[in-house]
């Protein structure tokens, strides 16, 4: 797909007012788009500006977060299964010993948890304050790597939502084509709370740990700020 065509798609998709997701839940905004896109994953090739893109896709009228990528391979400074034991919490609900939880730098959270940058700004760790305890610590310069190689082209496209016949329906009304992604404004993002980790495990029955990988996060509407370059296309 040219970027010409891709522009014509989105005008035509915008001309087309509301129209009703096409999956129930948070993620259905993109999927929406992707098959209103004809696209079989959420990146396209545009050859005249060099590569693939990334697609994403946000509620106009929410700030929610939204996940960049996973990563959490070596990072545990103690094994998983204590992490969730020691520093979780009791799920009720599901009668579970879990550790779901968003992190940021700025403070401590409900649990404890807070993110911490190296002086050298060569690592990142994450921290349970109360009792001055490392869980894990990542690579900064892995980390940033990550970001600007997954995302070195996103198209963030803006919707307007409401409901009709009890199922959410998009208006897409503006896209931008993102590109030269800022290690520099990522990595200062941690600091800033725009950047964030969600941590997402819990004991199964057997005393297991089921891990769904630790998510880097970014606030949407903060997200055009982690790139140098922002070109309107509709």
């Amino acid at each position: 797909m040219r970027l010409s065509e891709l522009k014509s798609r989105l005008l035509t998709i915008r001309d087309e007012g509301f129209v009703q997701t096409r999956r129930k839940g948070p993620t259905g905004i993109g999927y929406t788009l992707e098959s209103l896109l004809e696209l079989t994953e959420n990146n396209l090739p545009i050859p005249d500006i060099g590569g693939r893109v990334e697609v994403k896709a946000t509620r106009s009228n929410t700030n929610n977060l939204i996940t960049l990528f996973t990563f959490n391979r070596g990072v545990w400074v103690h094994r998983p299964k204590e992490i969730v034991s020691r520093w979780g919490y009791w799920d009720a609900e599901k009668g579970r010993q879990a550790l779901y939880t968003t992190v940021s730098a700025q403070e401590p959270n409900r649990l404890g948890l807070q993110l911490s940058i190296s002086n050298d700004a060569t690592s990142l760790s994450l921290n349970h304050v109360p009792s001055s305890s490392l869980l894990a610590t990542w690579d900064m310069y892995y980390i940033v790597g990550k970001f600007v190689s997954k995302f070195s082209r996103m198209l963030f496209v803006h919707a307007d939502t409401r409901r009709g016949d009890g199922l959410e329906e998009f208006y897409y009304t503006r896209a931008n084509l993102l590109s030269e992604p800022s290690s520099l404004t990522f990595r200062d993002g941690f600091n800033s709370g725009i950047v964030t980790i969600d941590v997402r495990m819990y004991l199964k029955p057997n005393g297991q740990v089921r891990n769904h990988g630790t998510g880097f996060r970014v606030q949407e509407h903060s997200l055009p700020d982690l790139f140098d370059k922002s070109i309107s296309i509709l």
